[in-house]
């Protein structure tokens, strides 16, 4: 599964279901779907600063916009599992849609952070649904064995998105200040993101056919949820891949809301655009990379992914670490993209070992169980770093997060023992 920031979320979990010709290429709806939110991404907490918000605030304001997710995620995978996918996908275009426009009239911490709550629960609605039907899918069509290549094909889509959306995103502040002096800065993003959703709706709307409700659909929601958590519960090897998630949403949360302030700092000002758009885009390239090197590198280094896992996090949290004192940009975009490289390379293996592990009739509220709980790390460390940020400063902090990150690294080993041990709770 792809781990991208929240408005990121280097790991955001999201789509459209496609008909059956199509799931062996890019899907060009996934791929608009990612565009869209790329066109924020390198400017987004610019974009609370330019309305008003502190950084205290930034930290606060994701928090609340994560604890909505979190509310939802679970009863949004259930309802996408339940009355179907493309419905619930419909909906997160309609919430996006309505974000946008709310964050267009906003000013201030509170409209702002109800801007992008509404995000939230458009976030929430999409969470698993293409997701879910690739890897059922595939799994009837390919078996197990290359599950790790549809994941780094659907990451590679997903990403390329991201790329260029971050790039146009960076560039558009700059053509839009000259097109629209008296305007906000980055409204022109906004109003680009709603473009693309209209477009994007009306793909789904005509070329995604309904779905075949599931036998699974007439079963009652208590009996339902249950069996989803038993699913998760009953496992110790799940159980622990589902904690390093947790620390990664934890640790990340404070490289994803402060890069672009230290970035800014560094650089003095922020109206060279460009350069955030640029260095996102980069950062979503590096972690196509990774990912795309990793089926590579499991299938010729024939090691198990839980140690390629437990080393990948070692490096990436040594990255976060020498970035933390980095002082010029050349020096932060290189250590930053390098990071995202080895965070990107994760993606395949543990998407593999999740993913093999949780019923398919269940996939979509699990995996939406799943988002829940990054999101809970990410909630829990918004509300950490932003309480720490004053007295430690954006360094200060980022060196928390990775020691946070690489204490998480031996649950995987642990994973592994489970996993040879055939542990159960």
């Amino acid at each position: 599964m792809t781990r991208v920031p929240p408005e990121n979320p280097s790991r955001d979990p999201g789509g459209i279901p496609l008909k059956e010709a199509s799931l062996r290429s890019p899907p060009r709806p996934v791929f608009l779907q990612w565009g869209a939110l790329g066109l924020i991404l390198p400017v987004s907490n610019l974009f609370r600063l330019s309305k008003g918000l502190s950084l205290g605030e930034l930290g606060f304001s994701a928090a609340f916009v994560s604890a909505v997710v979190i509310v939802l995620e679970l009863p949004t995978g259930i309802l996408a599992d339940r009355v179907g996918r493309r419905r619930v996908y419909l909906a997160s275009l309609a919430f996006f849609a309505l974000s946008c426009l709310t964050l267009l009239a906003s000013r201030g911490f509170l409209s702002v952070t109800a801007g992008f709550a509404l995000y939230g629960v458009s976030r929430a609605l999409s969470s698993g649904s293409l997701e879910a039907l690739l890897i059922d899918r595939y799994m009837e069509r390919e078996g197990e064995a290359r599950l790790h290549r549809l994941i780094a094909a659907t990451n590679a889509a997903d990403t390329s998105g991201l790329a260029l959306g971050s790039l146009a995103g960076g560039l558009l502040p700059m053509g839009w200040s000259a097109l629209a002096p008296n305007a906000g800065r980055y409204d022109g993003n906004l109003i680009a993101m709603l473009a693309l959703t209209a477009v994007l709706a009306g793909i789904v709307l005509r070329a995604v056919p309904e779905e075949t409700p599931r036998r699974e659909g007439r079963e009652s929601i208590g009996r339902f949820l249950s069996g989803s958590l038993r699913a998760i519960t009953g496992s110790r090897e799940l159980t622990l891949i589902l904690a390093t998630m947790i620390a990664w949403g934890f640790a990340f949360s404070a490289v994803e809301t402060y890069w672009q302030p230290r970035l800014a700092d560094i650089l003095g000002s922020v109206e060279s655009s460009w350069i955030f758009g640029v260095v996102s885009t980069g950062y979503f390239l590096a972690a196509l990379l990774g990912s795309l090197a990793a089926p590579l590198a499991l299938e010729r280094m024939k090691m198990s992914p839980y140690l390629v896992l437990f080393l990948l996090r070692l490096l990436t949290a040594t990255f976060i670490v020498v970035l933390a004192f980095q002082g010029s940009p050349a020096g932060f975009a290189a250590f930053y993209l390098a990071m995202f490289f080895w965070n990107g390379m994760a993606n395949p293996p543990e998407g593999t070992v999740l993913n093999l592990r949780i019923p398919g009739e269940r996939r979509a509220s699990l995996l939406s169980a799943v988002s829940l709980l990054v999101q809970l790390g990410g909630l829990g460390g918004a509300a950490v770093f932003g309480a720490l940020v004053a007295p430690l400063g954006i360094p200060g902090i980022w060196l928390v997060g990775a020691a946070v990150f690489a204490a998480s690294a031996p649950l995987y080993l642990a994973a592994r023992r489970a996993e040879k041990a055939g542990v159960r709770l």
